[in-house]
């Protein structure tokens, strides 16, 4: 084995993996799992028994590709042409018998990481109603102030939960992994370190892709639970409007609101300022967890379309703009989120 490199060629465990799992090659290690199973241990089958490298290759592309069908409708199927492309990219990147053991290694090491992924316990609603209880609820009454504080928690605990339950059973298997492989003559230390980082690394950004997939929802629920805590009657489900979407709305005796509760502003804020009467509400109203993304030219667009945003007192966004008389109705104090939604929609809490 060759000493480790920035050179791309060396890391084919760490690529294997990723067009694996890739959804423009069709997800063929979660759509093929079983035939992806049996290929593997023929190929180690083969490998043991001295194969040569051009029998080996052509094994593995006859193997990925009969297990798909060609046709569909009557013409090439869409699944069968993304195996053909991601075969071909397996294929190019195999030059020796060493990068067909590492094929094997990618691919048992997909169909366990996928398992992990797919057995881990959810952050769902039970456990966000949970945190939003205990941050609203002082001596067994519910104290409004602590919303924005609920919400944090919510996003930063259900990020730390996911994390964590999905981080200890691949610490267990990367474990087992990092063991075997260093029992095997057949690789160097770096070659383990190499190897292992590799699919650690693959299985971190699928792992960040579901977990920020998430992270919307669990704020959605948040702020549904918040309102239904402290009495307010909420739509409870995100609004859609073509490409414009708000988190909630509470439609009151005397007015109407839109929610966009977000960990960071972003520039679709703009669209729910501009379009309030598309989605029925007076006006559009942000919460954003993060302060990093928040500006003053931000804050002059919301304040000119009549919208605002809350934020912490002890945040420096506070601090810095909230005695500028420009920008006074669009920058709120975070503890006043839902008195202001009561007094505003013309709800009692």
């Amino acid at each position: 084995m060759t000493v480790s490199s920035g050179d791309p060629s060396e890391y084919t465990v760490y690529w294997f993996a990723r067009d694996l799992v890739a959804a423009r090659f069709s997800g063929y290690a979660t759509n093929e799992t079983d035939a992806l199973q049996e290929l593997s241990a023929v190929l180690s089958t083969e490998l043991a028994a001295g194969t040569d490298i051009d029998t080996l290759t052509t094994l593995l592309r006859e193997r990925i590709l009969g297990s798909v069908t060609k046709l569909y409708g009557g013409d090439i199927s869409k699944k069968y042409r993304q195996t053909e492309d991601m075969t071909e990219r397996i294929c190019r990147r195999i030059e020796s018998r060493e990068d067909i053991a590492e094929f094997c290694i990618a691919a048992d090491a997909v169909v366990r990481t996928s398992r992990i992924m797919e057995t881990t316990p959810s952050f769902g609603e039970p456990e966000i109603h949970a945190i939003v209880d205990e941050t609203l609820e002082t001596d067994g009454t519910v104290d409004p102030t602590m919303a924005f504080d609920a919400l944090f928690l919510v996003d930063v605990e259900g990020e730390a939960t996911q994390l964590g339950a999905q981080r200890a059973p691949l610490i267990e298997y990367v474990s087992e992994l990092f063991d075997a492989l260093s029992a095997d003559s057949n690789w160097s230390r770096r070659d383990v370190v190499r190897i292992v980082s590799g699919i650690v690394q693959e299985y971190e950004r699928r792992a960040g892709q579901s977990r920020a997939s998430t992270a919307g929802n669990v704020l959605e629920t948040g702020l549904q639970r918040v309102f239904e805590r402290v009495g307010i009657p909420a739509s409870g489900v995100p609004e859609h409007f073509g490409d414009l979407e708000v988190d909630n709305l509470v439609d009151g005796p005397e007015g109407t609101v839109g929610f966009s509760c977000k960990r960071t502003l972003r520039e679709r804020f703009k669209q729910s300022l501009a379009r309030q009467a598309q989605i029925g509400a007076d006006e559009v109203w942000f919460v954003s967890l993060m302060m990093s993304d928040i500006s003053r030219e931000k804050l002059q667009v919301i304040a000119h379309d009549g919208g605002r945003i809350y934020v912490p007192r002890d945040s420096f966004v506070w601090q810095q703009y909230h005695d500028d008389t420009e920008l006074s109705y669009a920058l709120c104090p975070a503890d006043e989120f839902i008195s202001d939604v009561a007094a505003f929609t013309g709800y009692d809490v």
